[in-house]
This record gives C-alpha cells, sequence and structure tokens, in this order.
C-alpha cells in the first residue's frame, strides 16, 4: 500500500518524470497521510487496520532529521491498538507549567501561590526528549518570568517540535515576539475580558490598555513574517462577570487575528465560589443563557473563519420535548461489552504527560489531581511514563472502567472528544523550510 506507492515516486524520480521539488512535496504528502490514517484508525477502533499500515512502512523513506519523532509515533499507535499498559514509545506531547510565578493575580487562580519553578535536573530531562515530541505546550503562572524559559523554546526549536505557549500576553515585546514567530510558535493567549473593568476585575494587576497595545504589536509584527505558520488561540474562562460578553469574543478574535477561540467553564476546583456559575449559582435562567450563547458563538465563528473549541456544557437536551428526550435513551444504555472496548474512551495516557505548577505531573491538565502519576522534582519522565499509576489510567480505559479514575468533566464529555481522541500531529513537516533528503 504504501510501500508501493513509494516505489512508485521514486520511479518516476529516478525516470526524471518529475523533478525534486515535486519528489520532496510528493513525499511529504505520503508520510502525512501514513501518520493520520494510522492514527485515525485507532480513533475509530480498527486495530488491524493499524497493524496493516504499520507493516506497509517499511520501505518507504524518512528523513533522518524526523526518524526518531516517526518511529515513536507508529510504535505508539501500534500499542495503543494492542491495548498495551506498559509502553515501550515515549512521550509524543509534553504540557508544562515551567513555573508558579505570575504578573497578575487571577480571581480564580491559585496557581501563584505555590512558589514552584520547573527544577534544572527536569529541564536537562525535557530536552532528551525532544527528538520524540511531536508538540509541547508551555504555561505559567507566566512563561516568559522563567529563567530557563528560552533555553527549552531554542531546543524545541532546534528540534522541529511544534510549539504552543499559554501567556498572558502582557509581558510580550518586539524583540520576543520576533522569535516566537521565527519558531512558529503557537500563541495561547488568556483574556477573559473586552472592557477594562471586566478584564481588570478578574486579572487583578493587569492592565487592559497594556494588553490592547501588544495585541496590536502582535498583528504588525506578525506581517513582517511573509511565511509565519503560527496559529494565535484565545482562551476565554466563562464566570458571573463576564457571560455577558462572550457573545462578543468572535469579534475580538477576528479584529486581533487570532485563527482560534477557546471557550471553557469556570471549574469545581477554581478560586471564587461567587463567580462560579456552573457549579454553586446556577439556575434555568443561567441554563438556558449558556444554550443561546453556544449558538451564537457557532454561528459567528463560522460566518469569520474561526475555529471554535467550545468546552462549555451542553443543556439543550433538558428543554426539549419529553419524546424527543425518550426517544434518545437508548443511547444510554450499556453497549455489549464488545463495542465498549472496540473504541478507548480516551487516548490521552498512551500519548502524553502534564506537569502542573507544583511540579505533579497527570496524563492531562484536566485530569483529577488526586491521581497524580508523579512529581517531575522528584522522578525522570521515563519513570514517570509507565509507573503504577499511568498504566492503572491506561487499564481502566481499556476496561472501560475510566469512571473509577476520570473525572466527570471527561466522563460527561464537557471536554471535546477531539481533546480526548486527537490526532496528535496531522503533518510531519509543519515547518516551511524542513527538506526530505533523497
Amino acid at each position: 500500500m504504501y510501500n508501493n506507492k513509494y516505489f512508485e515516486l521514486k520511479e518516476r524520480f529516478d525516470k526524471q518524470l518529475i523533478g525534486y521539488d515535486s519528489y520532496n512535496e510528493e513525499l511529504k504528502k505520503l508520510i502525512n497521510n501514513i501518520i493520520i490514517d494510522i492514527q485515525e484508525a485507532n480513533i475509530k477502533g480498527l486495530p488491524e487496520q493499524v497493524k496493516n499500515i504499520a507493516a506497509n512502512i517499511d520501505q518507504v523513506f524518512i528523513a533522518p532529521e524526523i526518524k526518531k519523532r516517526f518511529d515513536n509515533l507508529i510504535m505508539n499507535e501500534l500499542e495503543i491498538a494492542e491495548r498495551k499498559t506498559v509502553l515501550k514509545s515515549k512521550m509524543r506531547v509534553l504540557y508544562c507549567a515551567v513555573t508558579s510565578y505570575c504578573n497578575v493575580k487571577c480571581i480564580m487562580c491559585s496557581i501563584i501561590n505555590n512558589k514552584w519553578e520547573l527544577p534544572d535536573k527536569a529541564v536537562s530531562n525535557i530536552i532528551e526528549s525532544m527528538p520524540y515530541l511531536e508538540n509541547v505546550i508551555w504555561q505559567g503562572g507566566e512563561v516568559f518570568l522563567y529563567k530557563n524559559f528560552t533555553k527549552l523554546m531554542d531546543a524545541a526549536g532546534k528540534h522541529k517540535v511544534n510549539q504552543k505557549i499559554v501567556t498572558n500576553g502582557l509581558l510580550l515585546n518586539e524583540s520576543v515576539i520576533d522569535k516566537l514567530i521565527s519558531y512558529n510558535v503557537d500563541f495561547g493567549i488568556s483574556i477573559d475580558g473586552l472592557s477594562k473593568d471586566v478584564y481588570e476585575y478578574i486579572r487583578v494587576g493587569g492592565d487592559f490598555d497594556v494588553l490592547i497595545n501588544n495585541l496590536k504589536l502582535l498583528k504588525k509584527c506578525r506581517s513582517n513574517f511573509v511565511n509565519a505558520k503560527t496559529n494565535w488561540v484565545l482562551n476565554v474562562l466563562v464566570m458571573k462577570k463576564n457571560i455577558n460578553q462572550i457573545e462578543s469574543f468572535p469579534e475580538f478574535a477576528a479584529e486581533y487575528g487570532f485563527s482560534k477561540l477557546c471557550i471553557n467553564a469556570f471549574g469545581p476546583d477554581f478560586l471564587s465560589t461567587e463567580e462560579n456559575i456552573f457549579h454553586y449559582n446556577k439556575n434555568i435562567e443561567f441554563e438556558k443563557k449558556i444554550i443561546e450563547i453556544k449558538e451564537i458563538l457557532n454561528i459567528k465563528c463560522k460566518k469569520l473563519g474561526i475555529e471554535l473549541f467550545d468546552s462549555l456544557p451542553d443543556y439543550s437536551m433538558k428543554y426539549e420535548k419529553n419524546e424527543e428526550v425518550h426517544s434518545s435513551a437508548d443511547s444510554d444504555k450499556p453497549k455489549p461489552e464488545n463495542n465498549l472496548k472496540k473504541n478507548l474512551f480516551c487516548q490521552v495516557p498512551w500519548r502524553m504527560l502534564f506537569v502542573d505548577s507544583d511540579g505533579t505531573v497527570r496524563p492531562e491538565c484536566f485530569c483529577d489531581r488526586e491521581h497524580t502519576a508523579g512529581d517531575i522534582s522528584k522522578n525522570t519522565i521515563d519513570e514517570i511514563w509507565n509507573n503504577e499509576v499511568m498504566q492503572e489510567y491506561r487499564k481502566n480505559i481499556i476496561n472501560n472502567t475510566q469512571h473509577t479514575i476520570c473525572k466527570k468533566d471527561c466522563l460527561e464529555r464537557r471536554i471535546p472528544e477531539k481533546v480526548l481522541n486527537n490526532v496528535v500531529n496531522p503533518n510531519m513537516f509543519w515547518w516551511e523550510d524542513h527538506n526530505a533528503v533523497y
């Protein structure tokens, strides 16, 4: 299948029927198709298809600079298909808080109280993992306050790892922005208010005017990089104070060049119960308001060409006609055991680790803090990757008993399925200047 396509491509090149540029582009497409197809086969619960793909790619040429990453990806997908709980493959995605220190004190956040930074030993450990990593997400606190952040970012850039930064955007300047864009780093900027009073009420110590000036600077700097591949994500946390502004975030995103809008609900473990309208202060009017907001966001984002990640709860079923609700009751009935095991509820514990702002580690940031898998200050990544807790996550998901270890946000699908079972990297050649070597 894939081997044959490669042989056909190579033959056309050898016979000079196509030039080097065409050969190179077609080879990239073939490799990208392989990594998309094998991941999608796992998501659909087709283990035999995964094995067939893996068995038919051994002759395809893989450039040396991506071979470790590619081979690790294939091994990992095979281990998912085989329902392995102890993995030979290495972590593919790292979500890492590098510091708890921050330049603002948000009303919902207690991270700043941890007074923690990623230790030097852990920095070295992470850099050693770079050849295998596909994606890395850096967050804080505020990442730009961390002394070793440039070192980590440079190491990821050297190994062509797809990087994303979660920041409040207040410490950006032209030299930092230029470097980030040159590395094609994705920006996730957290902005919870569209007016000075709301923004500064939520992000205590922040300056809305500085934020707006930095967003304008960011947009200006990007215009200097014609081939920039960086994406900007606007992160919004919905709460009582800003609920009446949420519908206007698509226009704000479009104005300042954001390509994605991520809307999240105020979590049960956040500070400020007064602002937590999803767990402590909700009512019928609120739930109907959320239904309306979700519809408006979806319409506006489609119109403006902005990708929407909506993690707000779906209350619409509660207000549909009884017969419609009853007609869907069958979908809630337990399915036969074979069907339950065909598709994994979540593939995160096979693919990634999250380092929290106190050094504790779990598969993802939304996983239960009661089930931490280790401490990056005390354990290496390899020690954590296959320890008893990580094996427990994998076993419970395989056995469809994830309710014993996973949070309700995931079980009730408030976390989008594209997050739980995402194609990690749909483009092995995401940076523009990469060339395969014949």
